[in-house]
C-alpha cells in the first residue's frame, strides 16, 4: 500500500473516533461567526462534516487525493448537499497554490486542525526549502521532520488567512492547556501577521495511537491504544 493511502486509512479510524466522541463539533463551534471557511487539510472528511452540521460551508483544501476521495465519499454517504463543500486539491505551500484560492474564493475564516502527514525521505527532502524559508535550520529539520512540517504548514495557513486578511482559527494537539500566559508560539504568529488578538479554549480529550493514526514525539511512536490529549483551540483576528 501506498503513502498516501496508508496514511488516508489511519487517519480515518482516528478522525472518525474525534468525529464520534463529539471533538470535531467542539472546534466547529468556536468559529460559529464565521459563514464560509477554508479548511487547510481537510484530511478523510469527519472534521468537513462537523463544520457543515455546523452550519458553514466549506472550501476542503488537502494535498492527499487518497484522503480527498474518502471525504467526499464521506459526505456523499451522509447525504450532504453537493453546494456545501468545494473540494480542491492542492499543497498550502506552494504560493502558486494559496494565489489561486485568494484569487478564486470568497471566505470568512482559514483553519487548520490536527495537522499531520506521513513521512519519507523524499517528503523531507521536497519540503525542504519551504522549511528553510520558514526559519527553521537543517538540523531542527531531520531531529524532527513531523513538528517541523507542523510549524510550516501553520505559517503557511497564517500566509494564507493574512492575504485574504481574515481571522485564522489553529486547532492543534497537546499534553496541557494553553493561554495567554503560557503560550510560547502562537502569540509570535500573531505578532508576525498583525493579528489584535487571541481567542484560546481548550478541550480535555482522548486520542487513539495504536490502531489509528499513531502519534510520535521526537521521532518515537507511542503504541498505547488511547491517549489523554488536550485540543488547543486558537483563534486569531
Amino acid at each position: 500500500m501506498n503513502n498516501t493511502k496508508n496514511y488516508a486509512n489511519q487517519w480515518d479510524i482516528s478522525a472518525q473516533f474525534f468525529y464520534e466522541k463529539g471533538y470535531y463539533s467542539w472546534m466547529a463551534q468556536r468559529i460559529n461567526k464565521f459563514q464560509t471557511v477554508v479548511e487547510v487539510g481537510c484530511g478523510t472528511g469527519y472534521s468537513t462534516l462537523a463544520l457543515v452540521e455546523n452550519g458553514h460551508k466549506v472550501i476542503a483544501i488537502d494535498k492527499n487525493r487518497d484522503c480527498i476521495a474518502k471525504a467526499k465519499q464521506l459526505l456523499l454517504n451522509r447525504g450532504i448537499a453537493e453546494d456545501s463543500v468545494i473540494f480542491v486539491e492542492g499543497d498550502i505551500a506552494e504560493d502558486s497554490f494559496r494565489s489561486r484560492i485568494t484569487s478564486t474564493f470568497e471566505f470568512d475564516v482559514v483553519l487548520c486542525w490536527n495537522v499531520g502527514s506521513y513521512w519519507s525521505k523524499e517528503m523531507i527532502e521536497y519540503y525542504l526549502p519551504y522549511m528553510l524559508e520558514y526559519g527553521l535550520n537543517r538540523f531542527q529539520i531531520v531531529q524532527n521532520p513531523e513538528s517541523s512540517y507542523s510549524e510550516l504548514i501553520l505559517w503557511e495557513t497564517c500566509r494564507l488567512a493574512k492575504a485574504k486578511q481574515v481571522a485564522v482559527h489553529i486547532v492543534d494537539r497537546g499534553a496541557e492547556t494553553l493561554n495567554e500566559q503560557n503560550d510560547p508560539y502562537y502569540k509570535t504568529l500573531r505578532d508576525e501577521f498583525g493579528y489584535k488578538e487571541i481567542i484560546y479554549a481548550n478541550q480535555n480529550a482522548l486520542t487513539i495511537s495504536k490502531g489509528g493514526r499513531m502519534l510520535a514525539t521526537n521521532g518515537v511512536v507511542n503504541t498505547e491504544n488511547f491517549l489523554d490529549i488536550v485540543f488547543v483551540s486558537i483563534l486569531m483576528q
